[in-house]
C-alpha cells in the first residue's frame, strides 16, 4: 500500500497574491491499494469516487507516461478543513500526481509535477508549498512555473483560525477587479518585497505592515464576516502580522510568542459577529508531499 501524506496550505499571504504560500504541518493522507483488497482499507478513511480530484490527477499521469493504472481504490484520511482557504482541492491533486508518479515509475521531476499541478489547479500558489514545503515564491512564465523556496530565517509559527462556514474560490474570484490603479500596484509591490525581506533577515518589525495588501482582501470582505476584526485582533493580541488565507474565509496570524491568547484573541472576534471557529496552531512544515510504502 503506497501512503501520500500533503500538508494544508496559506497562499497569497497578504500582498502576494498568486504568487506565494507557505505549508503547514496538518496533513491530508491517502493511501493507495488494490481494488480487490478492501480489507486494506485503513481506520478512519474515505473511499474517494473515480472522479475525485486525485483520480483526474492520476489520469494525467497516466497520459504523460503513456502507462495505465491497474484498478485501485484511494482512501482519504482527511484533516485540513474543506472550502476554508487552507488548499485542501491542492492536497487531492498532489496526491494523485504524486502517486501516479510513484505507482507507474512515470519519472516526473518536482518542476514537472508543479507545472501540471498548477494547470490542473489553475494557479501554483497552493501547490507549490503543499509540493515543496515552506515557505514558496512562485509564478507563471511562458517556460512553466519558476519558484523559489526559503524558511523563515527566525522561528514563527502559524495561527489559523477557521469559521464555520464556507468560501467557494470561484466565488471569491468574481468578486476581484480587472485591474487596479498604478499607485496601488507599487505599494504591492512594496509590501511583498517587505514581507520577503522580513523572512530573509528575520527582523520582523515591518511584519504586520508588509501583509497589508490592496489586490484582494478589501474586495473578499462581504464574503467573510468579521475579517478586519478578526485581523485587528490578532494583532493586537500579539501576532506579527495577519491575513486572509487563501481566498478564505480562514484568517492566518504569523507569530512568535502568545500563541493560545492570540488564537483566543480570533475567536473571540468572530463569536462577537455570530461566528463559530476552531483555531489550529501550526508549525510551519519543512517538507512538503512524502510519500512511503506501508
Amino acid at each position: 500500500m503506497l501512503k501520500i501524506k500533503v500538508p494544508a496550505t496559506a497562499a497569497n499571504l497578504g500582498p502576494g497574491f498568486d504568487l506565494a504560500g507557505l505549508a503547514l504541518e496538518l496533513y491530508n493522507e491517502f493511501f493507495f491499494y488494490d481494488i480487490r483488497q478492501d480489507e486494506m482499507q485503513p481506520e478512519k478513511c474515505q473511499v474517494l469516487p473515480e472522479n475525485s480530484l486525485v483520480h483526474r490527477a492520476i489520469h494525467s499521469i497516466e497520459k504523460r507516461a503513456n502507462k495505465e493504472m491497474p484498478p485501485l481504490r484511494v482512501a482519504l484520511r482527511a484533516q485540513v478543513p474543506r472550502a476554508r482557504g487552507l488548499g485542501s482541492s491542492a492536497t487531492l491533486t498532489l496526491a494523485g500526481l504524486v502517486g501516479g508518479n510513484v505507482l507507474l515509475e512515470a519519472g516526473l521531476d518536482q518542476g514537472e509535477l508543479l507545472n501540471m499541478a498548477a494547470e490542473l489547479e489553475g494557479h501554483p500558489d497552493n501547490a507549490a508549498p503543499a509540493l515543496l514545503g515552506g515557505v514558496v515564491i512562485c509564478m507563471t512564465c511562458h517556460e512553466g512555473i519558476r519558484w523559489l523556496k526559503l524558511l523563515p530565517s527566525k522561528p514563527l509559527r502559524a495561527v489559523v483560525a477557521v469559521p464555520d462556514f464556507e468560501v467557494n474560490t470561484p466565488d471569491s474570484r468574481k468578486v476581484l477587479p480587472s485591474e487596479i490603479p498604478h499607485r496601488e500596484a507599487v505599494k504591492n509591490a512594496g509590501c511583498f518585497g517587505l514581507f520577503i525581506a522580513s523572512l530573509l533577515t528575520g527582523d520582523y518589525t515591518n511584519l504586520a505592515f508588509a501583509m497589508k495588501d490592496p489586490l484582494h482582501q478589501r474586495y473578499r470582505r462581504a464574503l467573510v464576516p468579521g475579517l478586519n476584526e478578526v485581523m485587528e485582533s490578532a494583532l493586537a493580541a500579539g501576532a506579527l502580522g495577519s491575513c486572509l488565507s487563501g481566498a478564505g474565509p480562514s484568517v492566518l496570524a504569523l507569530c512568535d510568542s502568545r500563541y493560545e491568547q492570540i488564537g483566543e484573541a480570533m475567536k473571540e472576534a468572530w463569536r462577537g459577529m455570530g461566528v463559530q471557529a476552531e483555531v489550529y496552531i501550526l508549525d510551519i512544515a519543512s517538507e512538503g508531499t512524502t510519500h512511503e510504502i506501508v
